[in-house]
């Protein structure tokens, strides 16, 4: 198969399966499981555990032998930690679930992105990634379909589902992925190729920068992606949707999210080209962002602030593309799975330092506290973003 289409694809049943599982899993953890917010930031925090040690390990991996091997096997050890979660309602194991499908993630994270870019040479790599994360989009609101249409029934069903869909991506793709760029063969350790990667990021003008930038997008995104939905259902009982139960509410917010994010990533695919708009976008999108959390934090009316909240994950979904491009266009062939595994796990650890500060900010002063925190760490995002200009226009 075209590897565009195959990463396409991939992207594709990748974000359905997550958002029936993450739909149906959010209703899970408050309505049957009962957590509590801090619980919640918790099982954020145990994704991240996961990801600060193996993310490089794996992207080692994946550059060293084979980028195919490692996305087959992150498929199937995901698929492994949703059931883990479905065996029972204990915090303990649900937070173990995370590490087990969080360690499964770090071997498809950096080794299915630099995949499509070496076996596309990168041509026209910002539309790839582009085009990927729209038709993701389209997917993800099949999966909230499906979320909603099961959990009626039993809410576990779409997390089953979920698992199942990943076992049967994960042997289809033994078949169907191909590698046919050969990289140089690489005789040395392990711990050499990550000192390449580090050395290739420490030397290189834009990379060094984009270390904070990645540090920060970690640090600003765990409090507001675990709480989110607690939020939110908290807001709503201000508003008509008040007397519904949790799935309907949940279900029709992630669909809302998935066609704004749609829009969005349609506008992208439009207007952003190769070059300095990739970067360009990036900071505009980032100071929407931030804007969009103050107000979700600070409208009393409930419906605008709601309204904000939605902004604010519009002009989110813009980003993902335009991070990854800048990457893959950044790094050469031999390391680039190590690099972009790196990144993940510098994301991995602000997300990390993030659960430590949410938590505590949640416990003394709130849910107010954590969004206007969250948005001031964009704003330093926003800044890195203008130093990566300024080095382009000199």
């Amino acid at each position: 198969m075209n590897p565009k289409k195959l990463y396409i694809l991939q992207v594709s049943i990748l974000n359905l399966a997550m958002t029936m599982m993450m739909t149906a899993a959010i209703v899970y953890r408050i309505d049957l499981a009962k957590l509590e917010p801090y619980q919640l930031i918790l099982l954020g925090t145990a994704l991240e555990i996961a990801v600060i040690f193996f993310e490089i390990p794996t992207g080692l991996v994946a550059d060293k032998y084979s980028r195919k091997l490692s996305v087959i096997i992150g498929y199937f050890i995901i698929g492994l930690g949703f059931l883990v979660e479905l065996a029972t309602l204990k915090f303990i194991w649900i937070f173990v679930a995370q590490i087990i499908w969080g360690f499964g993630y770090t071997f498809i994270s950096g080794a299915l992105d630099a995949w499509v870019s070496d076996e596309t040479h990168n041509e026209k790599i910002e539309h790839t990634y582009i085009k990927a994360n729209t038709v993701s989009k389209i997917m993800t609101i099949l999966g909230i379909a499906g979320a909603f249409a099961l959990g009626i029934i039993d809410i576990r069903l779409p997390m089953l589902i979920s698992a199942i869909l990943y076992f049967l991506l994960s042997l289809s793709l033994i078949v169907v992925m191909k590698e046919k760029v050969k990289r140089e063969k690489q005789t040395h350790s392990m711990f050499v190729q990550f000192k390449k990667g580090l050395k290739h990021i420490f030397n290189h003008p834009m990379l060094k920068i984009f270390v904070v930038t990645a540090f920060l997008l970690g640090l600003y995104s765990e409090g507001i992606d675990r709480l989110e939905e607690f939020i939110i259902l908290d807001k709503a009982s201000l508003t008509v949707f008040g007397q519904l139960d949790s799935i309907y509410v949940v279900s029709a917010m992630h669909m809302m999210m998935a066609v704004l994010g749609f829009v969005m990533l349609l506008i992208i695919k439009r207007f952003v080209k190769e070059g300095i708009k990739t970067y360009q976008w990036f900071l505009g999108l980032t100071l929407l962002m931030s804007l969009g959390l103050l107000l979700f934090a600070y409208m009393v009316n409930p419906y605008i602030a709601i309204g904000g909240f939605f902004f604010f994950r519009m002009t989110r979904q813009g980003l993902d593309p335009l991070y990854t491009s800048i990457q893959a266009r950044q790094i050469p062939s031999n390391i680039k799975a190590t690099v972009m595994s790196t990144f993940g796990q510098i994301d991995g650890i602000g997300q990390i330092f993030s659960g430590i500060l949410m938590t505590t900010l949640a416990f003394v002063l709130g849910t107010q506290a954590i969004l206007t925190v969250t948005a001031l760490i964009l704003l330093g995002v926003a800044y890195t973003v203008v130093l990566m200009i300024r080095k382009i226009k000199v």
